[in-house]
């Protein structure tokens, strides 16, 4: 009992720079993750140029993981990826601040996707290294609660920030770029306060790059239970991406947002995930994960309904109460269900590889999703071109929401 009650301890001693490191990436992350769409429509995005906003960031944040995650595996380290990505990622957000069109925008979220996606796999990896297979829904939540707390109170100071600037679109995002990149690099120096011994084996580049490569992704194919995963995940995940460029269209024009309006619409749902992860973790460590995963994704089929037809930004911030529950369940079961479903030895590699398979339909999903609304739009109007579009979403989302009762039980209890 007391070499159990050790164990626990040590694990939440490891896990503490984890919560720091939330918490403080993002204080800057709530200032401006809510806003970046509303930012591009603002410097005059069309509903095809959000397709771009969305799938170049998408594609670029995963372009580069396999890479990553293979090397991270190789050496057996974690901590420098997450530090050096962290701290390109956060340097990029003040570009940001002297964009003049919504293109230029576009073009450094890229890069920074890009070059920040070191700190990803590595990222996940690092907390299925840390903590225990029983603990991991537990772990997830806290992690992600820490993380939420530091969010509700930038969005809040940044939605009321921008409220009472009157200048350029530039000069009202000029500060919460700024704390963005301050707490992003703050975050990442966190990281180094986690001992990490170093591998004496010597690595050979050319064969990560190649052949090496090659074999993670030959015993990808041979995890029945990762493929499966992949195959249900990247299905809903293509017809979820098609609305997203429409929802900062949706908040901006149609329903006429406020930048407060829109950071309560964020908080409101963090609050509510906040409220319930605990509970959640605790559900996905004793339930399952599977339950939690298939509720969770019926749950996100609402969402483009409520944009197709909601009166007013207020009563999308009601709907949040529901989508901020369901996205407690969501962040407590998926990566401990990505993590038990990959091999230990891989797990760098492995979640790069889900995520590039995600980085791509989500590529396409989201220009289909652009392209398409531009279309229907010049054809039927904006509030009915953009409802077909959401509605062609829906149907997707609820197939790919079926698939995920395909998916096996990966908790031992």
């Amino acid at each position: 009992m007391k070499k159990n009650e050790r164990t626990e301890d040590k694990t939440e001693q490891s896990l503490k720079p984890l919560y720091a490191r939330s918490v403080v990436n993002s204080l800057g992350g709530g200032m401006v993750n809510p806003f970046m769409s509303v930012y591009a429509v603002k410097l005059g995005a069309s509903t095809s140029l959000m397709g771009w906003f969305q799938s170049s960031t998408n594609i670029s944040n995963n372009l580069m993981q396999i890479f990553w995650g293979r090397i991270s595996d190789s050496l057996k380290r974690r901590i420098p990826f997450i530090v050096f990505g962290g701290t390109i990622l956060s340097a990029l957000w003040i570009p940001m601040i002297f964009v003049a069109d919504a293109t230029q925008l576009i073009i450094i979220l890229a890069v920074q996707a890009l070059l920040g996606s070191m700190a990803i796999p590595t990222w996940t990896a690092l907390i299925g290294d840390l903590v225990p297979s029983l603990k991991l829904g537990r772990a997830n939540a806290s992690i992600n609660l820490w993380a939420s707390i530091g969010s509700v109170i930038t969005t809040v100071a940044s939605g009321l920030l921008m409220i009472s600037i009157h200048g350029t679109v530039q000069e009202i995002f000029f500060v919460p770029l700024t704390v963005a990149m301050v707490s992003g690099i703050a975050a990442s120096l966190i990281m180094l306060k986690i001992p990490e011994k170093k591998n004496g084996e010597r690595m050979n580049l050319k064969e990560n790059l190649t052949s090496d490569i090659f074999n993670v992704l030959a015993s990808a194919r041979k995890t029945n239970s990762f493929v499966r995963y992949c195959y249900a995940d990247a299905t809903f995940q293509f017809f979820m991406s098609i609305s997203w460029p429409l929802f900062a269209i949706t908040q901006v024009n149609i329903l006429h947002a406020s930048m407060l309006q829109i950071a309560l619409l964020s908080v409101v749902q963090t609050i509510v995930t906040i409220v319930f992860q605990g509970w959640a973790g605790r559900l996905a460590d004793t339930v399952g994960r599977k339950p939690l995963v298939v509720f969770f994704r019926f749950s996100l089929v609402t969402v483009p309904l409520a944009y197709a037809f909601v009166p007013d930004l207020n009563t999308l911030i009601a709907v949040g109460l529901f989508w901020g529950f369901a996205q407690a369940l969501g962040s407590a079961s998926q990566t401990a269900y990505l993590l038990e479903v990959t091999p230990k030895e891989y797990r760098g590699s492995f979640t790069a590889i889900y995520n590039l398979i995600i980085g791509v339909v989500t590529f396409f999903g989201s220009l289909i999703g652009g392209y398409l609304s531009d279309y229907t739009v010049s054809v039927f109007g904006a509030i009915t071109g953009l409802q077909i579009v959401y509605l062609l979403s829906t149907v997707g989302r609820v197939i790919g929401a079926g698939l995920q009762f395909t998916l096996k039980e990966t908790l031992k209890k």
